[in-house]
């Protein structure tokens, strides 16, 4: 039998421990250390369960502690193991991206230098259209849904596109922010973004960030290798949970 993680249930580390994003809850989860180490070595070997007990096939003539038997139960109560088994490994990665002192500064503005910029007024209306689907989706349905219809419009195939392309939909974006009613956030920017990216066959993915000690999530857009209108190192300084359709 093999353990599995939820597919709404994303995982990564940030230094040594783990972090989980949860969809359909719309929480993260910090896993502390020894419970990471109990839910990375579930999800990377096959157990056998008797009389209530968990064996590693590995090394079967040795039950496994009782400190085991317990994390495992309470990752599975916390939903973030399943609850039922597999009889196929677990296909995840659980990236370390290694030690990071995290970013010294998330703090997202639109950014307004590129309002000089030229844009059509039917890409700003199409950006605004756009905020009002990714507000819709997110307060109605959740963030489960948002993802889910990000990952429904991933082209089979894409076209290739200039980086300065990108920026014109930002503008176009940005100045549809002002026009909004409801103050736009970094997740909705981004999710509009990348929507609109998608909609051209353009590859482009909705990435967020993660940090803990202080704890600190960010989204952005990242297509071509490079960082729509944000800081090109936050993909270094934290670590990427989620980064979707691609």
């Amino acid at each position: 039998m093999y353990f599995h993680v939820p597919s709404h249930v994303y995982l990564v580390y940030f230094n040594e421990e783990l972090i989980a994003l949860d969809l359909k809850r719309n929480k993260y989860i910090i896993i502390p250390k020894k419970l990471s180490d109990v839910l990375s070595f579930s999800l990377k070997n096959e157990f056998v369960l008797i009389e209530g007990r968990y064996k590693n096939i590995s090394n079967n003539q040795i039950f496994l502690s009782d400190d085991f038997d317990h994390s495992i139960s309470f990752l599975k109560k916390s939903q973030i193991l399943c609850q039922k088994s597999y009889n196929h490994p677990y296909s995840g990665n659980l990236l370390d991206t290694g030690a990071s002192a995290g970013s010294d500064n998330i703090d997202w503005d639109m950014d307004t230098q590129d309002l000089r910029r030229k844009v059509s007024k039917r890409m700003v209306l199409e950006a605004y259209i756009t905020l009002i689907k990714v507000y819709f989706l997110l307060n109605v349905f959740g963030f489960y849904n948002l993802i889910r219809c990000i990952k429904q419009k991933k082209p089979s195939t894409y076209i290739d596109h200039k980086y300065e392309e990108f920026l014109s939909l930002s503008t176009a974006l940005n100045r549809a922010c002002f026009y909004f009613p409801v103050r736009t956030k970094c997740l909705e920017w981004s999710a509009a973004l990348t929507l609109m990216g998608l909609k051209r066959y353009w590859r482009c993915n909705i990435e967020v960030g993660v940090q803990n000690l202080p704890f600190a999530s960010h989204a952005w857009v990242k297509a071509n290798g490079r960082v729509i209108a944000d800081s090109q190192d936050l993909p270094e300084t934290l670590s990427v949970i989620l980064s979707e359709p691609f």
